[in-house]
């Protein structure tokens, strides 16, 4: 994992309240082109957003707009998390711009408080529940790794919100994952494929991809990259 982003999980980590991890988060998605973001759960259709929004680094009179009228169910992009457990550009959300006139809206809308271009990461939480980590800015410099960079970052830092936010008594135990499945998960956070960590761990490489499935289901997880971002959340690992 690079370096630099494991010091801004680790930072991220540390933090005891939401103010702490906006400025964490500010400064990490500039090394990356970004300007702003939120973070937040996305709500089933017709219920308010506001009570959803873990973290917001929006224009506050954008924001208030989005959120008093409810543009989050018109939202392409919004909508769009609910279709794919993987992040997108905003301009791949798809939408009929004749045809879905409020969409477009919303849309045009986000270009006048110069928010025409971003990057989305859906997150898909046990129960079902539904998520995003939302940046603004340019993406055509984003390289695979950038990406995937910026996966890791939102998914911690969605899980870490949910955990200041939640009471200590609420919160569903995690189940511990085997030494088997952690040695896998370091491996997968170091970079390596399926068949590399076969090859490093003795292991076929069917067995290495079930051991991930394995980390996967106790982790209540829906990829790789989220298994490996809540094992070192819950220090169930270390790097």
């Amino acid at each position: 994992m690079n370096a630099d982003l494991m010091s801004t999980i680790e930072a991220i980590q540390q933090q005891t309240d939401n103010a702490g991890i906006l400025e964490i988060m500010y400064d990490a998605i500039e090394d990356y082109g970004f300007e702003r973001f939120i973070i937040s759960g996305l709500p089933d259709r017709g219920m308010d957003v506001r009570p959803f929004v873990l973290l917001s680094g929006w224009n506050d009179e954008w924001y208030e707009r989005y959120t008093s009228l409810g543009y989050v169910h018109l939202d392409p992009v919004a909508r769009n998390c609910f279709s794919t457990t993987l992040p997108f550009d905003w301009s791949d959300a798809p939408f009929d711009r004749e045809a879905d006139l409020p969409a477009r809206r919303v849309m045009e809308e986000a270009r006048d408080f110069g928010m025409d271009e971003g990057f989305c990461v859906p997150i898909h939480m046990e129960g079902g529940m539904q998520g995003v980590v939302s940046l603004v800015g340019d993406t055509s410099e984003l390289d695979d790794k950038s990406r995937l960079e910026l996966h890791m970052l939102a998914l911690y830092a969605h899980g870490q919100l949910r955990f200041l936010n939640t009471r200590r008594t609420d919160l569903v135990p995690r189940r511990a994952i085997t030494s088997r499945e952690g040695e896998v998960l370091k491996w997968v956070a170091a970079g390596k494929t399926a068949s590399e960590i076969a090859a490093i761990a003795g292991l076929s490489q069917r067995t290495v991809n079930q051991h991930c499935e394995n980390a996967q289901k106790r982790l209540g997880t829906n990829n790789r990259v989220h298994t490996v971002v809540e094992a070192i959340r819950h220090k169930l690992i270390a790097l």
